[in-house]
């Protein structure tokens, strides 16, 4: 584990896909764990759904030391002091289920890991990201827990869990603990990092209707649905949102021309540079106008209602920049209604109000304004209801036209607006008013936007009301934003809430259109990049382009794109974000459930191959169960309408069933197996091998796929390695739909090639002899490798390693298996040891070869593995087959000719 605030655990930006730069996140982000009672060991995130939870969580490796099996009430004062720092927590119901529960939980005696994940989850809620879920798990050192928790953002979430050790340590020392600047530097992590109101409602919007979201950078940029069907948005502009339409909206006098070339009533108006051209139109108009930027947002450098030369001389140097054009309005009388059109269709209206204070004679501005904050539904922000009002340049501008100042104490009963927009990310409020509008000015409203071309559009109206039509009221469109800001609508401050985010999704989405491609997950001990690599083929024969991860390597239609393990978060992201697949297939591994997560939330395809002793020990992994338990994750996160492909043929497999939420098929090697009989006999989907065939068995149906012998993954029908492998794949492709000729077109056509299968039963011709490639590195993989070759003839030599991170007894037990296999073996360590001393590991496979009764004379060392994989090809002689164990499988068949 590494250091877990020191510049290495960096776990920060991944969920948004950026690096961490900005210095005050930076500074979150470093926020230092104290030294105290409680010590933290290290910290983890995983992403998507994973071992502890189906969404993203942080793990806290949290040692009690000397609090160990101490309760919190054999502490002293502690519940007492936990509750008056941090009353909020009575809302916790923790396991009694009532308001008050957790703080029960604490007065009558709980462990501080327990209250560390609480306090962590507290402290995101204060911050206004209420995660609400956690758990403590012990682990397999005495007194050491994980400490497990949800977050919104992962930086907001290792922050918390930080600052939560911090204020449990300050606790039992009887330290002061400062709570307002943790709150407040969670808030400032979530107003920069988390998405804003708009694109939340979006993103919850299409999660409701089960299509994937990923987020693509830090600013709202968002991607819907996955592979070729998936659509961006970036807060409300979407991928079918015409660009050309959004820079022209951006230009408020260009739009202004379009609208009144259609008959769209707008106030009449004049773009010039030229200061005395603006006062001779105000002077023809004989009637106050409005001045404003060409081009801006938010009211910045608008100001109206100006009915004096002074006045419009002051706006209109406001308003130029630089040398740009300024825009002269005549000015409407009315309130300001935000229209907001969806898919050319008017979904909701309401009437914002740009805020302000009135005076009484004896406050200042600045007081009153803090008096307006005061109010509980006002933040930082655009998270909450109501943001707070600052006193910025916008402000300065209004007051100085008034005469007035922020230490300016108005008179009693005067009104004094504090911003020229009632924007609500400028702490204006909005009054929902879509059910009194005329219809004429819905008509109105949905005919800009189709003069626009603008999918997705917020029409800003000044007007008396909308109730009477804008052609008769004298109100007109003022501006439109090509970006609407949907929270007017999801949560007016009066009024009924509406929810627009659903328009929208149903327009990038409509009934009955794809928004994900499927995803195949495969799992297991053994055999995990064989299944991906033949499910991907035999997709391919039926026409998709797959997207694959597995420990080779990255692959996009068959190309190898990035080289190394990708079975990780990161590179599912990869998959599911390419525009050019049509389906991913996904390796995944035991360091991806437990290490990092699966990288996606649900599988249309969950796949359990096998489990074998491997691994256990470690991750807190005890025992055999332990680990079975782990990888059915695979098995339970798939949608209901998928289907999860279970072993019948192993018990702690087959034990899965119990999580499993979806469709349900099995396969067996044995026909007879009975499991597969009562599943057969109830309905169900099965595969199994009879009399040298694959059959499918679904019902009264019997389906016979292929020969075993005729299958290239088989080797004849010797490599029984493969055998669950072949079931599982072709099980899964048929449940799922893929054509049976597809299927078995890819079947047959599928060679454990160095193209196809690189190092994985790689049987290839040398001079006189032969050479395999593998990547067989545990004992259940060693033993079916063993009788794999016990069928061939001739005199067989190994050169092969083992992994550092294993136990003594298992490297041992490697040497002995390698024994009993090989008439020679060529032993050398790899580049990385994990952790060994230099040949320590070259001592226990040979300690293994000697207990078996291997001759020494025959056991050769070698320090890495270019130099053992030349030996053992150069001295391995004629009618010799070299097997080269290693999972370099492309410098192990570069070493033997096979690649270039």
């Amino acid at each position: 584990m590494s250091s877990p605030s020191g510049p290495s655990q960096d776990p920060a930006g991944l969920s948004a896909g950026v690096t961490v730069n900005d210095p005050a996140l930076l500074a979150c982000l470093h926020y230092p764990i104290r030294p105290g009672r409680l010590e933290v060991l290290g910290i983890r995130v995983l992403h998507g759904a994973n071992y502890f939870s189906g969404g993203p969580v942080a793990i806290f490796r949290l040692d009690l030391g000397a609090y160990d099996e101490v309760f919190t009430n054999e502490i002293p004062g502690f519940a007492r002091r936990l509750k008056a720092l941090l009353p909020s927590l009575v809302e916790h119901h923790c396991s009694p289920g009532v308001r008050g529960g957790f703080l029960r939980r604490v007065r009558e005696g709980t462990l501080l890991g327990h209250v560390t994940e609480h306090v962590a989850i507290e402290l995101q809620t204060l911050a206004g990201m209420d995660v609400a879920y956690g758990k403590t798990r012990s682990t397999t050192e005495p007194g050491v827990y994980n400490v497990v928790f949800r977050f919104f953002d992962e930086l907001a979430g290792v922050y918390a869990g930080k600052a939560a050790v911090n204020l449990v340590n300050a606790l039992l020392e009887e330290e002061t603990f400062r709570l307002e600047p943790v709150v407040d530097a969670l808030v400032d992590i979530r107003e920069r990092r988390l998405l804003g109101p708009s694109t939340q409602a979006i993103v919850d919007e299409a999660a409701r209707r089960g299509i994937p979201a990923l987020r693509l950078d830090a600013y709202n940029l968002v991607q819907l649905g996955t592979g070729r069907y998936h659509k961006w948005i970036r807060a409300t502009v979407t991928s079918d949102t015409s660009a050309i339409a959004v820079d022209s909206a951006d230009d408020k006098h260009l739009t202004a021309q379009i609208l009144a070339d259609a008959g769209v009533p707008v106030p009449e108006s004049l773009l010039t540079a030229d200061l005395g051209e603006a006062l001779a139109f105000w002077r023809r108009l004989g009637a106050p106008v409005v001045v404003k930027p060409r081009q801006g947002a938010q009211g910045r450098g608008v100001t109206a209602g100006l009915d004096s030369e002074a006045a419009v001389e002051r706006a209109f140097e406001r308003a130029r920049c630089g040398d740009e054009p300024v825009l002269v309005q005549r000015h409407l009388p009315g309130s300001s209604f935000r229209l907001l059109v969806v898919d050319y269709r008017l979904e909701a209206a309401a009437r914002l109000d740009p805020p302000e204070v009135v005076g009484d004679g004896l406050c200042s501005v600045a007081a009153l304004v803090e008096g307006l904050n005061a109010d509980p539904r006002r933040g930082v922000g655009d998270k909450p209801l109501l943001t707070r009002v600052e006193l910025d340049d916008l402000t300065a501008a209004l007051l100085e036209d008034l005469g007035l100042t922020p230490a300016s104490v108005p008179a009693e009963g005067d009104v004094v607006q504090l911003k020229t927009s009632g924007s609500l990310r400028l702490g204006g409020s909005a009054v929902d008013v879509t059910d009194v509008v005329h219809p004429m000015n819905r008509f109105l409203a949905e005919r800009a936007a189709r003069v626009l071309g603008l999918n997705v559009v917020g029409v800003d109206v000044v007007a008396p009301s909308l109730e009477e039509s804008l052609l008769d009221s004298g109100g007109g469109v003022v501006e439109v934003n090509a970006a609407p800001d949907f929270r007017p609508h999801l949560a007016p401050t009066e009024g009924e809430p509406r929810n627009v985010a659903a328009p929208l999704v149903t327009m990038l989405f409509p009934p009955g259109a794809k928004a994900r491609v499927p995803v195949f997950s495969v799992t297991g001990t053994l055999g995990k990049t064989t299944t991906v690599r033949l499910l991907a083929h035999c997709l391919r024969e039926a026409g998709l382009i797959t997207g694959v991860t597995c420990t080779d390597g990255l692959l996009i239609s068959d190309r190898l794109l990035k080289r190394g393990d990708m079975t990780f978060p990161e590179q599912v992201a990869l998959v599911l974000k390419d525009p050019t697949v049509d389906c991913a297939v996904l390796e995944t591994s035991r360091e991806g459930i437990l290490r990092r997560g699966l990288g996606y939330d649900r599988a249309d395809v969950g796949i359990v191959l096998n489990i074998h002793d491997d691994h256990v020990g470690r991750d807190d992994i005890t025992l055999l169960e332990d680990l079975a338990y782990a990888k059915s994750v695979v098995a339970e996160q798939v949608y209901p309408e998928g289907v999860a492909v279970l072993n019948a043929g192993q018990e702690l497999v087959l034990e899965m069933e119990g999580r499993v939420r979806s469709r349900l098929a099995l396969f067996a090697v044995d026909p007879d197996n009975e499991r597969v009989r009562e599943h057969v006999r109830a309905s169900g989907l099965a595969a199994v091998l009879d009399r040298g065939r694959l059959v499918l068995l679904d019902h009264r149906d019997r389906v016979e796929v292929a020969d075993l012998a005729d299958l290239p993954l088989s080797l004849g029908g010797r490599a029984r390695a493969n055998l669950d492998n072949l079931l599982a794949a072709t099980l899964a492709l048929h449940a799922h739909g893929v054509p049976l000729e597809a299927i078995r077109r890819g079947l047959l056509s599928f060679c454990p090639d160095p193209e196809r299968l690189p190092g994985r039963m790689n049987l290839l011709p040398r001079g006189d002899g032969e050479v395999l490639v593998d990547y067989a590195h545990n004992r259940r993989s060693f033993e079916l490798l063993r009788d794999f070759l016990a069928q061939l003839p001739g005199r067989k030599v190994a050169a092969l390693d083992a992994a550092g991170d294993r136990s003594d007894e298992e490297i041992v037990a490697l040497g002995r298996l390698a024994a009993t296999t090989y008439d020679e073996l060529y032993l050398y360590e790899d580049l990385d040891r994990r952790g060994r001393e230099p040949g320590e590991i070259l001592d226990l496979l040979a300690r293994g070869a000697a207990a078996a009764g291997f001759d020494a004379g025959k056991t050769h060392r070698f320090a890495g593995p270019a130099e053992a994989w030349a030996a053992a090809l150069e001295r391995g002689g004629r009618h010799t087959l070299v097997v080269l164990l290693t999972e370099r499988s492309h410098d192990a068949l570069r070493a033997c000719g096979a690649v270039g």
